[in-house]
């Protein structure tokens, strides 16, 4: 009877313990499971800090869109038209005649000759602005001085007062000093020689007429070189020769 109570007592402390061990297994698994689900805080910060929010992935850079090369538009093939076609042809033929004006030109242009010279002997002067050369086989040609005006040989002139002066004679005088003797060079008209010319001719490099229109002797001609004009102009501010009372 003792022996029978006593299994009895062992049968109801095993069925206890095994109501009280059963909740405690199934609670320890449940806090298990809580903890996993607990996100992990990053270490160094506290227990009370906000969890570090993960930066959002960026999108990658679009690739830019690679355009497929201009293809050159073909040359057109099509026939000229037959306003093009005259127009082509009125170019050609205006360059060919401007080709063949040129090419006349260029075989007739002739370039000018120098002005041929001669030197004269034993000048002899008739007035201030007339020479008297000798020419081959005995023959004399008379040369007016170009570009100039003079006073013939006894030929008077009138001062301030109504004084008369024999201007002409003293410009023969003058030009006879400047020549004593020498030959004189001049320049030959393209008719060559005659038995009356007009020349540029000078004496040891002096310009026979410049040198008269400068020393007040001879004037200068309408439309002469402006040389001649600037000469008087010296020649009048000076008081030269005929401009010696002016």
């Amino acid at each position: 009877m003792k022996l029978l109570s006593l299994l009895i007592s062992m049968v109801l402390g095993v069925a206890v313990l095994l109501v009280f061990i059963r909740p405690w297994g199934a609670l320890n698994s449940i806090s298990e499971k809580s903890a996993q689900s607990v996100p992990a805080v990053p270490a160094g910060s506290s227990s009370g800090d906000k969890p570090a929010s993960h930066p959002e992935p960026t999108a990658a850079p679009a690739k830019p869109v690679e355009m497929p090369p201009a293809t050159a538009s073909p040359p057109d093939t099509s026939p000229p038209s037959e306003d093009q076609q005259k127009k082509l042809l009125l170019a050609r033929e205006q360059a060919e005649a401007e080709r063949h004006a040129a090419l006349h030109e260029k075989e007739h242009v002739v370039a000018p000759r120098p002005s041929k010279t001669k030197r004269y002997f034993r000048v002899k002067v008739r007035n201030a602005g007339t020479l008297e050369v000798r020419l081959a086989r005995s023959k004399t040609a008379l040369i007016s001085l170009e570009g100039i005006e003079t006073h013939d040989a006894d030929e008077m002139c009138e001062k301030k007062g109504s004084t008369k002066w024999p201007c002409g004679a003293k410009a023969r005088r003058a030009l006879i000093a400047l020549i004593r003797g020498r030959a004189v060079v001049c320049a030959l008209p393209p008719a060559g020689e005659s038995d009356a010319f007009t020349a540029r001719c000078g004496v040891g490099g002096e310009d026979l007429s410049t040198w008269l229109v400068r020393q007040g002797w001879a004037t200068p001609k309408a439309h002469a070189a402006p040389a001649l004009g600037e000469a008087l102009a010296a020649a009048k501010n000076d008081r030269l020769g005929l401009w010696a009372d002016e």
